[in-house]
């Protein structure tokens, strides 16, 4: 690993790598074709490196890969990893991706890469995942924007659909409230949403050719009922709001490179 500002990354890749990688074959060697592991990439700098690590593994041929966007995909190309199509998705034995934040009931924003759409495909049909994240994007309860993957005909619609929406997913005795409460003078803070831009002020576009309007709500109060709410509205693609999966492994490490696990089983 060259890059000096992933170096803290090491400990835990090799970590992931000897549990999820090398371990499974300690006492066998597999080739029989049913057998084979598919794994689906996420997006970002720690997945990327984790895929160059594996690429020089003895046993890099007992797996194969679904990745969700074209930065992955090169990396793995020319690190000489094997791929399957979508139709392989059903059976994925592993995923692992990174998040933007994660609150305390191990609920996820994702999003920021934009690659979501096809994340949550993936994330939602696993057997099992593996989720890598600096320990900073642990949080009590969100504080980012969520990004709002939205049709280019549906924009002015949607943008209109959203700044009417103040808390989000509201429910009575929640089990998994989530309190974040803006106030303006008084009153609860209408949503706002701000579509993504890159270099010159143009729009970032998904590789689904799609734009994301990145949007701060007042508050969200269950995270599975804000998620539908905000796919109810016509044009709306997807929604960057994970909720917590059983049969999860969450990764925090810190500038250290100091790492420890939190589980979400079934």
């Amino acid at each position: 690993m060259k890059d000096k500002n992933l170096e803290h990354l090491v400990p835990m890749i090799e970590k992931i790598i000897k549990r999820y990688f090398l371990k499974p074959f300690d006492k066998k060697n597999i080739k029989k074709k049913e057998d084979i592991i598919v794994v689906g990439l996420g997006s970002g700098s720690t997945v990327a490196e984790l895929v160059k690590k594996v690429s020089t593994l003895p046993n890099k041929e007992n797996f194969i890969f679904i990745p969700t966007s074209i930065q992955i995909k090169l990396i793995a190309e020319k690190a000489g990893l094997k791929f399957t199509d979508e139709t392989k998705i059903y059976n994925l034995d592993l995923v692992i991706d990174g998040a933007d934040q994660i609150d305390q009931n191990l609920n996820m924003i994702k999003g920021g890469g934009g690659a979501l759409f096809k994340e949550k495909i993936i994330m939602y049909s696993a057997k099992e995942r593996i989720i890598i994240a600096d320990s900073n994007k642990f949080v009590p309860e969100f504080n980012i924007p969520i990004p709002i993957e939205v049709h280019p005909f549906a924009r002015s619609t949607v943008t209109k659909r959203l700044e009417s929406m103040e808390i989000i997913g509201k429910i009575t005795n929640s089990p998994k409230i989530n309190n974040r409460q803006y106030k303006n003078k008084g009153n609860f803070s209408s949503a706002k949403p701000i579509i993504r831009t890159i270099q010159k002020g143009y729009p970032f576009i998904t590789e689904n050719g799609n734009i994301i309007l990145d949007t701060e709500f007042a508050g969200i109060v269950d995270i599975e009922k804000a998620e539908q709410e905000i796919k109810n509205i016509p044009g709306v693609i997807e929604v960057g709001l994970f909720a917590k999966k059983n049969n999860t492994q969450y990764y925090l490490v810190n500038s250290e490179g100091k790492f420890s696990v939190k589980t979400s089983s079934s």
